[in-house]
């Protein structure tokens, strides 16, 4: 089946950068790109109007964990303390008592939603560093039901994050250090990878840093060398994991993992906001932004995240200066990619004191272009012919846009998620007018907030210090009873 899209501003690419085509034409023939240009009269089964729209090479998100938003709304736990940006440990690391699986219904809702959610927001690849445990069969359905690239196996880590009675954090190591996960995940790439016609892609995911030892990240390259498969960690996310590995191994972040063999041109570091010589980090030693840029490793930074927590990443701009591929991922809710991109650029400004740092084509380029380098995917990111047929577009005509000069500024500056109207992934429209054409969104909407609730209802049973969730995170106002 011919597909074109015709009349919008399309982003396409000269061989080299993005360059606009006002007015432009592309035609998807099969799960392809076979024309970017100019020329209208190209014969199709199918034409989309994209006037008044712009047209983007889908967008890639380094960082959706297939999950519902129950713990996003719990990282702000305004009840501790000693916090250290730990995030996650809030709701991820639990008494050991309290250490109960998740239901599998909830665990296959969460991934459907928050993949749909990713994909509606105009992600065509998304990288999954992590989601709940079990059902890996389920987890492949899911992907075929959805239409979504993904990059995907099941996460693996040398120690579990627990929190003792008195609120203290503390890592356990596992009885097999993790052997057992690393297995689990190249079994499920030997088996799944290629899935879907393609759309489903392996790539092994050690958790986080501190919580994988040297030889178990050792033997996670090799792994990754024999599968031909990139790689995923967590690092550089949170204080308590930086103090941890200084402590335990007297080197930064980066240093650990390069000592291990883990850096390299298809390996994605998620977060990697602090570095040696980051303003809350006294650790001036040692280059890490060389080191990374050195290996060709990529950075999946994800400011919206970070700035829940009144942080940053010091700084886009620098990273990128130094040579170092950045792409950008969401990791919380709304997995909104586009608005993404306006928080880094924003973000960034604010870090470095520049207003004319981070432009809005730095940003575009790291949310398509960088995300598919960090993949290893030059068919990816980008509008030419040969490329994969992943193509958003969005809509520019509403009142929050205004008038358009120029259409990628004024995605950057002004867009979000709710604009995408039509996205394609593989040759196949998958979202159309707004709305998934193979799913019953109304259906998962209902399944996920009736999920959602059971878990915030039972929080305390799972909760280190029995704190129900209003405990941990109030409501904004007082809520009226009766």
């Amino acid at each position: 089946m011919k597909i074109k899209i015709q009349g919008g501003h399309v982003v396409g690419w000269s061989g080299s950068h993005h360059e606009l085509i006002p007015n432009g034409t592309v035609l998807i023939e099969g799960n392809t790109i076979s024309y970017v240009g100019t020329d209208s009269t190209l014969q199709a089964d199918r034409t989309i109007d994209a006037a008044g729209k712009v047209v983007c090479p889908g967008f890639i998100n380094l960082h959706v964990h297939s999950q519902l938003n129950v713990g996003d709304y719990l990282i702000g736990d305004v009840t501790k303390k000693d916090y250290l940006s730990a995030n996650w440990f809030v709701f991820g690391a639990p008494a050991k008592e309290k250490m109960t699986p998740q239901p599998p219904q909830g665990v296959a809702i969460g991934r459907k939603f928050a993949l749909f959610s990713a994909l509606k927001n105009g992600a065509t690849t998304i990288l999954d560093p992590g989601s709940g445990p079990g059902d890996f069969e389920g987890y492949v359905e899911t992907v075929g039901q959805i239409g979504a690239r993904v990059f995907f196996s099941p996460a693996y880590r040398s120690s579990d994050i627990l929190t003792d009675p008195e609120g203290k954090h503390c890592y356990e190591p596992r009885p097999d250090r993790g052997r057992n996960g690393l297995e689990a995940a190249a079994d499920f790439i030997r088996k799944y990878h290629g899935a879907h016609q393609g759309r489903l892609q392996g790539i092994l995911c050690p958790a986080q840093a501190e919580t994988c030892e040297p030889s178990l990240l050792k033997e996670t390259a090799a792994a990754a060398k024999e599968l031909g498969v990139g790689i995923h960690i967590h690092a550089g996310g949170n204080l308590r994991e930086f103090i941890e590995i200084v402590y335990n191994y007297r080197k930064s972040i980066v240093e650990y993992l390069a000592d291990a063999g883990i850096l390299g041109p298809q390996t994605v570091l998620g977060h990697m906001v602090y570095a040696a010589g980051h303003s809350r980090v006294d650790y001036p030693f040692g280059d890490e932004l060389k080191l990374i840029a050195d290996a060709g490793a990529s950075v999946g930074h994800c400011p919206h995240k970070y700035a829940k927590m009144a942080l940053a990443m010091e700084s886009f701009d620098r990273y990128v200066e130094r040579g170092i591929n950045v792409g950008l991922g969401t990791d919380t809710y709304p997995l909104d990619i586009v608005a993404e991109m306006r928080y880094a650029s924003l973000i960034s400004r604010l870090v470095d004191r520049k207003y004319h740092g981070a432009r809005p084509a730095a940003v575009f380029n790291a949310a398509t272009i960088g995300g598919a380098r960090a993949l290893g995917r030059e068919d990816l990111g980008r509008l030419s012919v040969g490329a994969m047929a992943d193509v958003v577009v969005v809509d520019l005509r509403t009142t929050r846009y205004g008038p358009v000069r120029d259409p990628v500024t004024a995605l950057v500056e002004y867009g979000c998620g709710a604009d995408v109207e039509t996205v394609l992934v593989n040759g196949e429209v998958v979202i159309e007018q707004g709305r998934s054409t193979r799913i019953d969104e109304a259906e998962l909407w209902a399944q996920a907030e009736a999920t959602a609730k059971r878990a915030w209802d039972n929080w305390a049973n799972r909760d280190w210090a029995g704190r129900k969730a209003d405990e941990i995170i109030p409501p904004a106002f007082p809520v009226r009873s009766g």
